[in-house]
């Protein structure tokens, strides 16, 4: 059983059963939840070249106790069609649910050693992209349902009042970017690859922050809690990925007021002359405020001496303290150099006494990130390429780079190849569709093949 499959189930799973308990007994709704299960079926038919029944069967004694249904029905379009109409006053739309399911159980079968050759990726991906756009038109669609009934109420309310019809378009024009929910951001945290570390302690801490509102409002007490943090670790391991969900977590949670994340280094908070350090550091917390501010590489601000990286930090302390409700902090960078960072100075310790560890990834992990870049293109290793790339990531396990990168050299792998690629192809007289979806063995760097 995968994690991420039965939690992305789960969740799909609870939603179909508010669908279930809320709607008329006669509708198509009472049995959504039937409905969704045959086409997961449907789903693992399409994308599969070979061993359909088997992989069906292994899914229904894994997931669903057994049960296999036939006779898919196009299922998203219900979905959609409950999530727009239906409830659409609920945040956690279940025909995302749906996709999101669908994409962890196909990424759990192209990483599968056993299941990944009859798989179709392509298939895959084109999929995921064609369900994808089709939610997105029919938000876009309900949006606009939404809008002309606003403009209708609004022309309406004019006739009476004699607003200028400027002011109705104005108004009646105004976009609202929707919210994700957070369950969503949850569930967008823990599918990330690899970082068990970093989701424990993350979700321990959203834990916490739960119990505290829960004792606020049941008039009870609760010790302080410090929600600035310290992500330490090497480049490349995902600090301003969780950084950002965290921000827009903390937002869904009423810690901050707004959930955006302001990332600066040693260049925007510093300036050159006496005074002009305070003003551009204070200029960096106004437009935090809200939100996060992710200082990446923080060590390089306490460099001692003269420098003015000293005034950075302690503007920032007393923005701290006098607005400690209103922004979060969090600084990030190498683990030793942050020890001493925070060392260095009694204030910094006492403030930053949360320091989550993002561990380098294994060789296992730096694969799937590899393949997570190729999956939404349909791109595939031939046998050759994936075991010159397996031995490859065996020696960059065993003799780390001082620099090493982290999902950073996977990208840099990723796009190397796609530009090896196109190289080789540009010569060929005939280019069948499986030439553009398969990295062969030479569209691999030089640093690859001679590891």
């Amino acid at each position: 059983m995968d994690v991420d499959v039965r939690n992305a189930l789960d969740k799909l799973f609870l939603a179909c059963d508010h669908i279930q308990a809320v709607a008329p007994k006669d509708s198509v709704c009472a049995n959504i939840k039937e409905t969704v299960i045959a086409d997961i079926f449907g789903f693992i038919d399409s994308i599969s070249v070979a061993r359909a029944s088997e992989r069906k069967s292994f899914f229904a004694k894994t997931y669903l106790e057994g049960t296999i249904l036939s006779k898919p029905t196009e299922v998203l379009p219900i979905l959609c069609q409950i999530d727009n109409q239906v409830l659409p006053g609920q945040k956690l739309k279940t025909a995302e649910l749906y996709v999101s399911f669908l994409f962890e159980l196909g990424r759990n079968y192209s990483l599968s050693k056993y299941d990944k050759r009859d798989i179709d990726l392509l298939k895959f991906a084109s999929e995921i992209n064609r369900m994808k756009d089709y939610i997105s038109k029919q938000q876009s669609l309900a949006t606009e349902q939404k809008e002309d009934c606003v403009a209708l109420k609004t022309q309406a309310t004019n006739a009476k009042s004699n607003v200028t019809s400027k002011a109705i378009q104005d108004d009646t024009n105004e976009a609202v970017p929707a919210e994700e929910s957070l369950e969503t951001l949850l569930a967008q945290l823990n599918a990330l690859i690899g970082l068990s570390g970093v989701k424990q302690e993350v979700n321990s801490l959203i834990n916490i922050l739960k119990m505290k509102q829960l004792r606020a409002e049941r008039g009870l007490k609760s010790p302080d809690v410090s929600k600035h943090l310290v992500f330490s670790g090497n480049p490349g391991t995902g600090k301003t990925t969780v950084a950002r969900l965290l921000a827009k977590i903390y937002k869904q949670l009423g810690v901050l007021e707004k959930g955006q994340l302001v990332e600066v280094d040693r260049s925007g908070l510093v300036a050159g002359y006496v005074g002009q350090t305070a003003i551009k550091t204070q200029e960096r917390i106004d437009e935090a405020m809200g939100g996060v501010l992710f200082i990446d590489e923080a060590y390089t601000l306490a460099k001692g001496g003269t420098d003015f990286g000293q005034e950075a930090i302690d503007t920032l302390l007393k923005a701290m303290e006098d607005k400690r409700d209103s922004f979060v902090v969090v600084v990030a960078g190498y683990s030793s150099p942050m020890e001493t960072f925070l060392e260095s100075n009694p204030g910094l310790k006492s403030r930053f006494n949360k320091n989550i560890v993002f561990e380098d990834y294994s060789k296992d992990e730096l694969f799937a990130i590899f393949q997570a870049f190729c999956v939404p293109y349909g791109l595939n290793l031939d046998h050759d390429a994936e075991r010159f790339l397996m031995t490859y990531l065996d020696s960059l396990m065993t003799h780390k780079p001082e620099n090493f990168a982290n999902g950073r050299e996977m990208r840099n792998l990723f796009e190397t190849m796609v530009a090896n690629q196109a190289n080789r192809l540009a010569e060929s007289p005939s280019i069948s569709d499986d030439d553009l979806c398969c990295f062969l063995k030479a569209d691999l760097p030089a640093w690859v093949l001679d590891s």
